[in-house]
């Protein structure tokens, strides 16, 4: 079994915007997609698009490809959405829903804020002279057969850097989802210290001592980090009990809380035919599964149903 270090924090309870509960369900979607994908359309939490309902997901993907810009910031995000917004209501000749305006700001945001976190990674690691991660992976095994894993941002000398790009002056603070993915990054890579160097409108805030607004350096093998290193073995080793009862009934207990009815359906499915050639060069006709009007804050979600 495997987790991202990224959602170690949500899968402990420790990430507010993200639960537990729907990180299990993310987890077994992982695991068994078969299975996740079944539960979910059993459940109507996902349902078929009807017959000549037509859908523009597509569309808006695209234009939001063809208008996002190579280097923007935070304060652009405005001006974008907005550039975004009038290419689209063009695109439609003004025949646009409500519905499709509201989907497309929602994933507009959600691909700004991601890919504006990439630019000011990018460019904090070129500024500073940090070592980048080179892409590669890192794992930590928690039990026999399950382990957590990922990929870490940068290094300066021996300190392991986590690169936070932060939206709102008000959102510099001390998160501790950030620190409970620091601190596994640090025992993946057989670290000893890090710190969070958080960005926000181009300034940066990574002070090695600790105030109001930040961590400092963190030393897994000092207290209080080395008490909070006891903690997340402890409670993966929970998570993954409980993941492992999920793949084995797939009796999730907590799809009302996770996606309540009046939210449903989170996304809308085509199975369209398509034909493909086999290694005997013989065409063969397969079933392709493809989502759309998909709710964005299940996107993790999405991304191992619909392979």
């Amino acid at each position: 079994m495997y987790l991202e270090i990224s959602s170690v924090a949500a899968a402990l309870g420790k990430n507010p915007y993200e639960s537990h509960e729907k990180t299990l369900l993310i987890s077994w979607a992982r695991h068994c997609p078969k299975a996740t994908k079944e539960y979910l359309i059993k459940n109507e939490c996902i349902i078929p698009l009807k017959e000549n309902e037509q859908t523009f997901t597509q569309l808006q993907k695209e234009t939001y490809s063809e208008l996002q810009p190579k280097e923007f910031d935070v304060k652009d995000f405005d001006t974008i959405e907005k550039n975004i917004i009038e290419e689209y209501k063009k695109k439609r000749e003004g025949k646009q829903t409500e519905v499709e305006v509201k989907q497309l700001k929602e994933y507009t945001k959600d691909l700004l804020k991601k890919n504006n976190g990439n630019i000011q990674e990018n460019n904090i690691i070129e500024k500073e002279q940090y070592i980048r991660g080179n892409d590669k992976m890192y794992y930590l095994n928690i039990t026999d057969n399950a382990c957590i894993g990922g990929k870490n941002d940068a290094t300066l000398g021996g300190t392991l850097l986590e690169i936070k790009t932060r939206t709102r002056r008000q959102n510099v603070r001390r998160n501790e989802y950030d620190l409970y993915q620091l601190i596994c990054y640090l025992l993946a890579t057989g670290t000893h210290q890090g710190k969070i160097v958080q960005m926000y409108n181009k300034q940066k805030f990574d002070s090695d001592m600790a105030n109001e607004e930040e961590y400092g350096l963190i030393n897994v093998h000092k207290e209080p980090w080395s008490g909070i290193v006891t903690e997340i073995n402890d409670g993966l080793k929970e998570y993954f009990m409980e993941l492992e009862e999920l793949i084995k009934t797939s009796n999730f207990m907590y799809l009302t809380s996770v996606i309540p009815k009046r939210i449903r359906p989170i996304a809308k499915y085509m199975i369209e035919s398509v034909n493909v050639e086999d290694e005997d060069e013989e065409n063969k006709e397969l079933m392709d599964f493809t989502l759309c009007e998909e709710n964005i804050k299940f996107k993790n979600l999405f991304r191992h149903i619909s392979k």
